[in-house]
Parts: structure tokens; sequence; C-alpha cells
């Protein structure tokens, strides 16, 4: 019986993730690249892992003067220690037709930061609806499958490779 609800569920979950597909357009937003100085906000984005306080702590070190807001993705069956600094998106944030019914991460996607970087490895429907809806001026990521960031940096082998070549690359950007 447990067996069955559980498939039944994915089932739905699976329907849902559809909806969401078919809903997904690209917000219009004006890109736009700034150097390590000039960034005053940015949107931090990852998948829940037993690695992320880890390179939070590095990516803090290497931004300092930056408002960092974070968003997480838990998946199903993952259990993570939720802070009120950190908001969090679930499956279950995922209605019928569509919908997202987590009003936190709504209101997150339509601040203008002015960067936000993608630390997921994977994709699927809730992260490519956060990525397509986000309203900050340059996406960063590494590089996936379906990736949908204005900068890609690849040849990096994890979260902690990745930040440090980002700081890197945003030291030597110039603003245009």
């Amino acid at each position: 019986m447990r067996d069955m609800k559980k498939i039944i569920n994915n089932i739905l979950h699976r329907f849902k993730e559809d909806s969401l597909s078919k809903r997904n357009e690209a917000v219009e937003r004006i890109v736009e690249y700034q150097s390590l100085k000039d960034i005053k906000t940015c949107l931090i984005f990852w998948v829940a892992d037993a690695n992320q306080n880890e390179w939070l702590r590095q990516f803090i070190q290497h931004f300092p003067n930056v408002k960092i807001n974070k968003l997480c993705f838990i998946s199903s069956g993952v259990e993570m220690l939720v802070t009120d600094d950190i908001v969090v998106m679930h499956n279950e944030d995922l209605g019928f037709g569509g919908k997202i019914q987590n009003d936190s991460l709504l209101a997150m996607l339509k601040e203008r930061y002015d960067l936000f970087v993608d630390l997921t490895t994977v994709s699927n429907a809730m992260i490519d609806y956060v990525l397509l809806n986000s309203q900050a001026k340059c996406i960063v990521g590494m590089k996936k499958e379906g990736a949908r960031a204005d900068i890609t940096i690849d040849s990096v082998s994890g979260q902690l490779e990745f930040i440090d070549k980002l700081a890197e690359i945003l030291v030597k950007v110039n603003k245009y």
C-alpha cells in the first residue's frame, strides 16, 4: 500500500512538472555584466548537499561586501537544517497546473539582483523555473545539460572550485 501511494505521488508530480514546463517562458530581462567591486546583491541557488556549509563559507569570503540571499532546493526525501536566512523550495511547492505555491520564492525571483549564482548540477522543472524567472542582471553557473546561464564556467570539479574561478573572473570583468 505504501509503495502504491509513492508511485501515485510520483506520477502526480510528473504531471505537475509537465504543466510547469509548458508554462515556462523566460522573463524579459536586461543582461548586465559587472565587476566584483560593483556587485552589491547576489542570489545563490543550490540543491541541498552535505558540503554546502563549506562552500557557503568560501563564497562569503570571496564576496565580503555583497548582500547574499540564499535559495535552496531540497529534493524529496532529503533532510536539511533550515535557517531563517535561506528560502527553501520543495517539489511540494508545485501545484496542479504548474502553479508555484511558495510566496517567498516568488518574491525572491522578482528581485533584480546584480548576480545570480547557480550552483545546481542537475536540471529539473523546478530548477529550470527558477532560472527562467529570475530578474537578476547576470546569471552564472556551472556547465551542465540544459544550462541557462549568461556565463557558464566549465572545467571545474565542484562548487568550491567554481566559486574560486567565479571570483577570479569577476575581478577581471569591466561593467557593460
